[in-house]
């Protein structure tokens, strides 16, 4: 039996709980300023991330906070790993989702923090616009009949990409005409749609946006991790820094394959039990659709339970 450590995404601020669920914790307070004195040293950035999470979703995930907001993210999820890690957790793996593979590669060791921080806002400064390309939505189809492979082709053959997250729940980036035709669809086979995204991530259109940085992005210093690492992307374990360095870039526009991850860590590396380790709680929540026997524990739980205990 073992335990993989999940990471969530960008969604991690949608919702206001998620938002100050951690915010009280000194690890997470500590990660925030050092990210804010990697800025300021670093990129001659002057921020206030405490404010930052304080504000609306709306701005939170505006075009010229999206770098920031995943700051955000990162250092909760750092806060709260070192915070498990300290109380003696013990677990097998790691694994993000999109933007989480940042703080999983931190917590295997195989990048530094302020690296992490400063690269992210570095490399996504120059976006302007990618909000006029197209956006990433959520797509539900009913528990009684999950998405088909001819739904799946269906979907490619329009020109949209795909993230298969669960049997039935997909992430899809595109633009916005094919979007229009996914919502048009939705409605004759009974799919519920959500905005995820103001951009299309997860998908061929913002590979542009890659291009520019994707030389200097592979001068960025990483090591081999200390933790396993298991792929949302390739499903796989990954040992090398060049391959975790690699996905990291990749995540941004190729598609993920959440629910095979999932099922190979539970039938192949014998994963019983995966702990989320937040702020949001989409990871937990598909977890159900997903058919495999294994326990979800929320790193809420664990932390605040124990601290009752004190």
């Amino acid at each position: 039996m073992s335990t993989c450590l999940i990471f969530p995404g960008l969604n991690g601020l949608m919702r206001r709980a998620d938002r100050g669920r951690f915010i009280e914790l000194p690890e997470v307070q500590e990660y925030f300023k050092r990210a804010e004195a990697a800025l300021a040293s670093r990129l001659n950035l002057t921020v206030n991330l405490n404010q930052l999470v304080q504000k609306e979703k709306d701005e939170i995930y505006a075009i010229e906070n999206l770098s920031l907001a995943a700051v955000i993210i990162c250092s909760i999820q750092c806060g709260v790993y070192k915070k498990l890690e300290s109380a003696g957790l013990k677990y097998d793996w790691l694994m993000g989702c999109s933007l989480g593979d940042n703080a999983r590669a931190i917590a295997a060791g195989s990048y530094l923090f302020e690296d992490a921080v400063v690269n992210h806002v570095h490399f996504t400064k120059n976006i302007e616009g990618v909000d006029k390309i197209g956006a990433n939505i959520g797509v539900a189809a009913k528990v009684s009949h999950p998405f088909s492979s001819e739904d799946m082709a269906w979907f490619e053959e329009i020109g949209t990409d795909a993230s298969h997250l669960t049997p039935r729940f997909l992430n899809i980036g595109g633009r916005f005409k094919e979007l229009q035709l996914i919502r048009e669809r939705a409605k004759e086979k009974r799919w519920a749609v959500m905005p995820i995204l103001d951009y299309p991530a997860h998908s061929r259109y913002i590979a542009p946006y890659v291009e520019k940085v994707e030389d200097e992005y592979r001068t960025v210093s990483m090591t081999a991790p200390q933790k396993r690492i298991f792929s949302s992307l390739s499903c796989k374990e990954l040992k090398q820094p060049e391959e975790i360095r690699e996905e990291i870039l990749l995540c941004i526009t190729k598609t993920i394959h959440w629910h095979r991850a999932i099922e190979t860590l539970v039938s192949e590396k014998n994963v019983t039990e995966f702990i989320n380790i937040g702020p949001c709680r989409s990871l937990s929540g598909m977890m159900k659709d997903i058919p495999v026997d294994a326990k979800l524990t929320e790193a809420s739980e664990l932390i605040f339970t124990e601290e009752a205990a004190d």
